[in-house]
């Protein structure tokens, strides 16, 4: 079946608005912003499409499918999912990625704590049924995230993309470093570093499986598409991915480093916790849910790998990459487990279509290889949201 046209117009009217709005800015912030509206507005016409597919999309089979396996088991007493398939909101994020790292080698060393500029972000969501799109602006363009996700009762996940060129703050170095000709010395250097020397990125992947899928719901907590009418919990199973990249920018930093141009840390994670959904109703068709969840996932794979240029005597520079992969076990023999640390929670107000809150996102990553290396990043996400449901 085809969607009501109703169910396509008012995406396209929030675009219009949103460029009608650029008109009171600057014409340099206007044209900056308008080439990240239209990414948020080309993702909203491909939600669109998928409804326009109807029953030969083989995604809507799939959903109609999963919602289907959803109603067979699902206590409509604590849980009701909306009928509308459609939800778009307005987004005011702030977000901060705090990295510490200690890294000892024989030849150099380094040791320091980094922290990205903490700033307001616009931000844009579209979903349709449980899957949805958030895509955050930065006006200054130092930092940006997009985050892909599925929220069901049963089971869901999210793909998170963060990026930031604002990472600041005072490393300690230590190197061996040519002080004067042919002769080599250890040099102790304390660096401060500015947005411009670093960048770092990160890709979090995350799935969760729901055992009382009957009475919880993380798609009422998060995603907005369902309605928790009664309070109610659940044992939550969990894993995820994690990839972590660094890139020194600043040559004469990575002259300072050692030569080092770019690191980066993969995790692969299991594990198990618990969410708990507060429900209250206010009064007819008003309802506030609270929600916490806690989701500790031990590391049963990393690896960590690391691109230097080496400095040479005759003044040229010779590339080396090295590589280290531990898996679970390893870590069980050295009494060093890794853990990832997710932890959310959300305050949200329904009243018919129509949805209001805020939520939060905190993630941490460790890895630690005994005297040689210590590096942990956290990464929190703060939204305050209004949208619809149509």
């Amino acid at each position: 079946r085809l969607v009501n046209l109703r169910r396509i117009l008012p995406p396209l009217l929030l675009i219009r608005l949103l460029l009608l709005l650029l008109r009171n800015r600057s014409k340099v912030k206007a044209a900056v912003m308008l080439v990240n509206i239209r990414r948020l507005f080309l993702f909203t016409m491909f939600f669109c499409g998928l409804a326009f597919a109807g029953p030969i999309s083989a995604l809507n089979g799939f959903l109609d499918w999963m919602d289907s396996c959803e109603l067979a088991s699902l206590d409509t007493n604590y849980v009701m999912p909306h009928k509308q398939w459609w939800r778009i909101a307005y987004i005011n994020s702030f977000s901060n990625t705090n990295m510490n790292v200690r890294s000892f080698e024989p030849m150099y060393g380094v040791e320091g704590n980094l922290n990205a500029e903490t700033r307001l972000h616009l931000a844009g969501s579209v979903a349709f049924r449980g899957l949805g799109y958030t895509y955050t602006y930065d006006m200054d363009h130092q930092d940006m995230s997009m985050m892909f996700n599925y929220y069901g009762n049963v089971f869901g996940g999210e793909i998170l993309f963060n990026r930031t060129k604002s990472m600041h703050g005072p490393l300690s170095i230590y190197n061996w470093l040519e002080l004067e000709e042919e002769l080599y010395g250890l040099v102790n250097t304390d660096v401060d570093v500015e947005g411009s020397d670093m960048s770092y990125y990160n890709v979090l992947t995350d799935f969760y499986v729901v055992l009382n899928d009957e009475k919880f719901s993380f798609p009422a907590a998060l995603g907005y598409s369902h309605l928790q009418k009664k309070s109610a919990g659940s044992i939550i199973l969990g894993g995820g991915y994690v990839y972590s990249g660094t890139s020194v920018r600043n040559p004469a930093l990575q002259y300072i480093w050692g030569g080092l141009k770019h690191f980066s840390i993969r995790e692969a994670a299991l594990g198990a916790g618990y969410g708990y959904n507060f429900a209250y109703r206010l009064g007819a068709e008003h309802y506030l849910l609270f929600h916490f969840s806690l989701v500790p996932l031990v590391t049963v794979w990393n690896y960590y790998d690391d691109h230097y240029e080496e400095y040479q005597e005759d003044a040229s520079f010779k590339e080396r990459d090295s590589d280290e992969t531990t898996w679970l076990w390893d870590d069980i023999t050295n009494d060093e487990i890794q853990i990832i640390w997710m932890f959310r929670n959300s305050l949200n107000y329904n009243y018919k279509n129509f949805f209001a809150g805020m939520n939060s996102f905190f993630a941490r990553q460790t890895l630690s290889k005994g005297d040689d290396l210590d590096y942990e990043v956290d990464l929190w996400i703060l939204r305050a949201f209004v949208g619809v449901r149509f």
